[in-house]
C-alpha cells in the first residue's frame, strides 16, 4: 500500500514538473517555438510522458490554459453571485464581479503574469488555436454576464450590449498586456500592478459606456445579391 501510495505521488510529481514547464515555456517562446522534447527536458522527465498525461502539444495547451482560467471563472461566478444574493446587482456591482478577478491574475510584481504573456504570444502566433482555447473556457461564464447586464440595461438590446462587452474585454486585455505604457507616460504615478487603483479606474469609465444611449446609425443596407455569372 506504501509503494502504491509513492508511486502515484511520483507519477502526479512528474505531471505537475511537465505543467509548469509548459506554462512558462509557451509563455516565453510561443506555441510553434517549443517542442514536447524541450517541455520534458525542463520538466526533467521523459517526452513520452507528455503523451502520456495529455496526448500531446496541443492536449498539454488545453490543460495550461484551462488551470488559468478555472480560478478566474470561479472567482467571477462568486462574487456575481453575492453581489446578487439580496437584490438585483448594479451595474457596477456586475463589472467589478468581471474585472477584478481578471486584473488580479492578470497583474504580477512586474505589472504581467505568465497568463498574460501566453495570451499575448498566442494571439499573435495562432489565432485559431487561441479562439478555440477562449470559446472552450470563457463563452459559458461570458454568457452569464452579458446577461446579467442586460437586465440592468434594458434601453440597450443584446448586440449593443455585446458591442460593449468587446470593448470591455479589450479594456481589460490591454490593461494587462500592456501596463509599462502608461506607467511611462505617467511618470510611474498610474500603475497597473495595482489592481485594485486599475479598478477604481476602470469600473466607472466602463459603467459611463455601457449606460450611454444605443447608438443611432442608419439601418445597415442590405448585403448586395449576387450577380449570376454570364454562360
Amino acid at each position: 500500500m506504501v509503494k502504491v501510495k509513492k508511486a502515484n505521488t511520483v507519477v502526479e510529481g512528474a505531471r505537475e514538473k511537465i505543467l509548469a514547464s509548459a506554462a512558462q515555456l509557451f509563455s516565453e517562446h510561443g506555441f510553434n517555438g517549443v517542442s514536447v522534447r524541450d517541455i520534458a527536458a525542463s520538466a526533467g522527465v521523459n517526452s513520452a510522458l507528455v503523451g502520456y498525461y495529455f496526448g500531446g502539444k496541443q492536449g498539454l495547451l488545453a490543460e495550461v490554459y484551462m488551470r488559468h482560467c478555472t480560478p478566474l471563472t470561479q472567482e467571477r461566478a462568486r462574487l456575481l453571485k453575492s453581489f446578487s444574493r439580496d437584490a438585483q446587482p448594479t451595474l457596477e456591482q456586475i463589472l467589478e464581479a468581471f474585472i477584478r478577478p481578471s486584473l488580479e491574475v492578470t497583474t504580477d510584481e512586474h505589472g504581467r503574469s505568465t497568463f498574460t504573456r501566453l495570451r499575448a504570444i498566442l494571439s499573435g502566433e495562432n489565432s485559431a488555436l487561441l479562439e478555440q482555447l477562449v470559446a472552450d473556457n470563457f463563452d459559458k461564464s461570458i454568457r452569464t454576464f452579458v446577461t446579467a447586464l442586460a437586465k440592468c440595461l434594458p434601453h440597450l438590446s443584446r448586440e449593443d450590449i455585446l458591442w460593449r462587452f468587446h470593448f470591455l474585454l479589450g479594456a481589460v486585455y490591454y490593461t494587462g498586456s500592456g501596463p509599462h505604457r502608461i506607467y511611462a507616460l505617467s511618470h510611474h504615478h498610474c500603475d497597473p500592478s495595482d489592481p485594485v487603483a486599475t479598478a477604481s479606474e476602470m469600473i466607472p469609465f466602463l459603467a459611463a459606456g455601457f449606460r450611454a444611449p444605443a447608438a443611432d446609425f442608419p439601418a445597415r443596407s442590405p448585403k448586395p445579391k449576387a450577380v449570376p455569372a454570364k454562360r
